[in-house]
């Protein structure tokens, strides 16, 4: 088989209680977009949270965030962008029907992913040797004479933390849906969840990009 031609047709499978696989397909989208900007406005509260608070007490926060590891954030930027361009070559090969080609770039989306996921883990480390962890009854906190230092903190660890738990979560799926789309004749059934999922995955990545000027850039 050549390069260029397709290891399988494309298509979805008609689902019972939809009249048309069009709508089925609408349906999906709609639903999964209706559900992401459901987790918008969660991080979007966190996020102004923060904002809010470098106003209030800048000086504070700019101590805080003097300890955050500036180099580790920028990294797993590129690395989640990465992803995102890996994701995306999944879909268009997916639309394609080149399935080995499109198993490929899933899997390379999962290897960035759980990279992301283990820098984030040493940046923790380090926050844990440095006595950064506030909620940690103990190890005493390093700046604990500064109130608004430990908010933006904590703000900071339930912002990362729930993005690396959504994270955590797009691998796992990516992982199962790839053993799946390895198998003969899923992209003649199930082409439609390689796009749905696709959404996720942006949306994770969005959030990261959100997050990494909010907690590590504006506040330097």
């Amino acid at each position: 088989m050549s390069a260029g031609a397709s290891d399988s047709a494309v298509g979805v499978e008609l689902v019972s209680h939809f009249a048309t696989v069009e709508q089925q397909k609408h349906a999906a989208v709609l639903g999964m977009w209706a559900w992401l900007l459901t987790e918008l406005l969660l991080f979007a509260g966190l996020f102004l949270t923060a904002l809010v608070l470098r106003i209030i007490h800048p000086e504070a926060v700019q101590e805080a965030a003097r300890h955050l590891k500036f180099w580790i954030g920028a990294t797993n930027t590129v690395v989640l962008i990465g992803s995102s361009l890996t994701m995306s070559g999944a879909i268009q090969l997916s639309r394609l029907g080149w399935q080995r080609g499109m198993v490929r770039f899933m899997l390379a989306t999962a290897a960035l992913g759980t990279l992301f996921l283990v820098l984030k883990g040493y940046e923790y480390y380090a926050d844990y040797q440095e006595h950064m962890m506030p909620f940690l009854s103990d190890r005493p906190y390093e700046l604990k004479d500064s109130p608004p230092s430990r908010l933006f903190v904590n703000l900071y660890y339930v912002a990362t933390g729930l993005h690396g738990l959504h994270l955590m979560t797009g691998i796992t799926i990516l992982l199962v849906m790839t053993w799946q789309a390895s198998r003969a004749g899923f992209l003649t059934r199930h082409q439609n969840r390689i796009e749905i999922f696709g959404l996720y995955w942006h949306f994770i990545d969005l959030i990261w990009i959100l997050a990494f000027p909010t907690l590590y850039v504006l506040n330097r």
